[in-house]
């Protein structure tokens, strides 16, 4: 039989408690090859959400618009941003798709 190393966290879980043993060399947990990491998606979310606001707010604002309707049209492109990146994780698969729930005809 061969040693393992174990190392121990004692700052897991709410209670306090250990989170179990975690083996040496193992510290992250498995991810498919290609799979994007929590950074990726982050960054992903800052140049589809925030970047084009603050660009169109400032296109704007260096138009001539007053700072009122170019704050609420570039708050209009962010709000855009928001409801098109869950779309846009699912295209790059990052994100799995939504099961469909097969729908019951109730003659209720």
């Amino acid at each position: 039989m061969r040693a393992e190393a174990v190392a121990v966290s004692g700052s897991g879980g709410p209670s306090g408690g250990a989170a179990g043993p975690v083996r040496a060399g193992q510290a992250r947990p498995n991810r498919p090859a290609g799979a994007p990491g929590m950074g990726s998606i982050f960054v992903l979310a800052f140049l589809v959400i925030l970047v084009p606001g603050l660009v169109a707010y400032s296109l704007l604002r260096w138009a001539g618009l007053a700072i009122g309707p170019a704050g609420l049209l570039g708050l209009l492109i962010i709000f855009l941003g928001l409801g098109f990146y869950p779309a846009l994780l699912q295209r790059l698969g990052w994100v799995r798709r939504r099961a469909r729930r097969t729908s019951r005809n109730r003659s209720a």
